[in-house]
């Protein structure tokens, strides 16, 4: 029988909801899930002309749930009629969270339209991933956000983080993930949040990398383990503007391509802010103009693959395809990770910056 999963992340502005978008498409596809993203519906109705400005805020919220209700009924026979034996529903807010919007009575009144009642909405979902906004203790990367549109205040951010964590206070799920580290362990967190919930993850003490030989044997054996995958990335780096690593990726997987964005500024030596988003083919492309001719193209082939219940990666990179780079998560437990005996490693290059994509795209050699 499918599993499918329907996971709702929130959280106030500038929480980091659009990287974690992208990320979880990637993270998730790449285990054998089938990802469903279902964007924010008021996003989708202020973008078409529809607001709380032409109507009023009740009104609007009753539209609101509406179109969620329906997108959350397509996604899921979606879901059922996709291959494959497991599927993830992300929902960028659930209906829930327009509650902080019209207060109780309101949205109880407007939830009685749909022949609902609130206290079943917290059975609605399997999951609930609340992100802290950043103006909650990481005030300094209030401003760097994916969301060139955003208008919220400092206090107007907490104060909306505030009623999203009241919402859903309830649900028998719920985790919160804090600003209490850097962006880039926050969303490693909220990732593995999800991975320990479907019984796949354990919290991570960090990532390794080992340069290791690359033959035909060794894919071959590769495909043989558990949760083997294949998918073709293709990565331009973009003109450097005040500072930002920026990056765009086309990823082939199954026949699926995802395009996405990347941008990465540093807050300090050690501490960086890197955001994510998922792009169309249109917005793919119209970066192009941007690409720094001074970087190559990083193309690379990635295989995935659970051995012994740990999750590897294998980049092989098209200027030498007799090496790859293989990349794990070594668990905070201690307990030591087994490479499987046909892995043959030529050294480790955990923490080195030379072999980060960024520097590969430089050198064109390991």
């Amino acid at each position: 029988m499918k599993s499918i999963k329907r996971i709702v992340f929130t959280g106030g502005p500038c929480s980091g909801k659009t990287t974690f978008t992208s990320r979880a498409q990637q993270v998730f596809g790449e285990r054998g899930y089938r990802v469903i993203i279902d964007h924010e519906s008021a996003t989708d109705l202020i973008s078409g002309g529809i607001s709380p400005a032409t109507l009023n805020m009740y009104d609007f919220q009753k539209y609101c749930i509406a179109l969620q209700l329906k997108k959350e009924e397509i996604c899921y026979k979606a879901a059922q009629e996709m291959s494959g034996d497991k599927a993830l529903i992300f929902i960028d807010r659930g209906i829930l969270d327009d509650l902080a919007y019209v207060g109780m009575d309101d949205f109880r009144e407007i939830m009685k339209g749909f022949d609902m009642v609130p206290e079943e909405l917290n059975d609605r979902y399997d999951m609930v991933v609340h992100l802290v906004t950043s103006a909650k203790g990481k005030e300094e990367a209030y401003n760097y956000a994916t969301n060139s549109a955003r208008y919220e205040t400092v206090e107007q951010a907490r104060v909306m983080d505030d009623q999203a964590l009241e919402a859903w206070k309830d649900h028998p799920n719920r985790v919160i993930i804090g600003n209490e580290t850097d962006f880039e362990v926050k969303m490693v967190n909220a990732v593995q949040s999800v991975l320990q919930y479907l019984g796949e993850g354990k919290p991570v003490e960090r990532f390794n990398k080992y340069l290791i030989e690359v033959d035909d044997g060794v894919i071959q054996k590769m495909a043989k383990e558990a949760n083997y995958a294949t998918s073709h990335i293709v990565q331009h780096y973009l003109i450097s503007v005040d500072d930002y690593e920026r990056r765009i990726r086309r990823r082939e997987k199954d026949g699926d391509i995802l395009y996405s964005y990347s941008q990465a500024h540093y807050l300090s030596t050690n501490e960086r802010i890197k955001t994510d988003q998922v792009l169309t083919e249109r917005q793919y492309r119209d970066y192009f103009h941007e690409i720094d001719p001074k970087l190559n193209i990083i193309d690379k082939e990635r295989h995935s693959m659970i051995y012994d219940n740990v999750f590897f990666k294998l980049d092989i990179f098209n200027f030498d395809r007799s090496k790859g780079i293989l990349s794990f998560e070594s668990s905070a437990d201690g307990q030591e990770v087994k490479l499987p005996d046909y892995i043959r490693v030529i050294k480790d290059v955990t923490g080195d910056v030379n072999y980060k994509n960024y520097y590969l795209a430089k050198s064109q050699k390991y």
